[in-house]
């Protein structure tokens, strides 16, 4: 079993974003920061054919009032099967009037894999924050996501999406949560569009949406999710 941890953390500053610290061990690497007009994009991966015999994976990070990161996937990422479960874990805090944005790419769980992730969230007044993730299971392996979301001491979501190694199912899940502005519009217009893919699209106590997408494929549902993720925001994609 191998420990692997990544810390990240941003502030603004006259009008950019700026990484200050990127800090990470084991398997786990982050390139620079990429400037996206006001938001800074960092790419995470990690080395390795994929994750593996009880692997354990941690991000944490914060993002400072006034800024934008965009954290992304470096590629698709497979599970390999093995008697233990690998378990990913990640804890975010976006400050008064920041910004984080989530982008997954595929998670691949293989027949006889084990997969445990636990993403959290804490939300200050003002704060938004936008979540992708896609998995794809064969049949045989088990899986559990847990997304929650707190805003103001209290829980915005708890979304948990799970898998036993028996359940006929093999789909491939996409999610998309967006918390802030946002256009339900845009999403419902751009769902219709969507080939291929079975969407549901709803909103959350305070307002905030919620996107399910299951189809066959997970690149299907992958360019679907990217196509909401676009149209909700209404085209302003790594703008302030």
């Amino acid at each position: 079993m191998s420990a692997n941890t990544l810390h990240l953390e941003a502030h603004g500053r006259d009008g950019a974003t700026i990484v200050g610290t990127i800090r990470g061990t084991g398997l786990l690497r982050a390139s620079r920061p990429f400037a996206e007009g006001a938001a800074a994009r960092i790419v995470v991966g990690h080395l390795g054919p994929g994750m593996v015999r009880g692997d354990a994976f941690a991000t944490s990070g914060r993002v400072a009032t006034g800024a934008h990161l965009i954290v992304a996937g470096q590629m698709a990422t497979r599970v390999l099967s093995g008697p233990d479960p690998v378990t990913s874990t990640a804890n975010w805090v976006v400050e008064h009037d920041a910004r984080l944005e989530l982008i997954a790419e595929p998670t691949l769980v293989a027949a006889g894999a084990s997969y445990d992730a636990r993403l959290e969230i804490a939300l200050e007044p003002g704060a938004r924050t936008t979540v992708t993730e896609l998995v794809r299971r064969e049949p045989g392996a088990a899986l559990r996501i847990a997304t929650v979301v707190h805003r103001g001491g209290r829980a915005a979501l708890i979304d948990v999406l799970r898998f036993d190694a028996d359940d006929p199912e093999d789909a491939a899940v996409g999610t998309l949560a967006m918390f802030g502005p946002a256009d339900i519009d845009a999403l419902d217009r751009t769902a219709d569009r969507c080939e291929g893919v079975r969407i549901g699209i709803g909103r959350l106590r305070d307002g905030d949406i919620f996107v399910r997408a299951c189809g066959a494929g997970i690149w299907a549902v992958r360019e679907a999710l990217e196509a909401l993720r676009a149209g909700g925001l209404g085209g302003s994609i790594g703008s302030g």
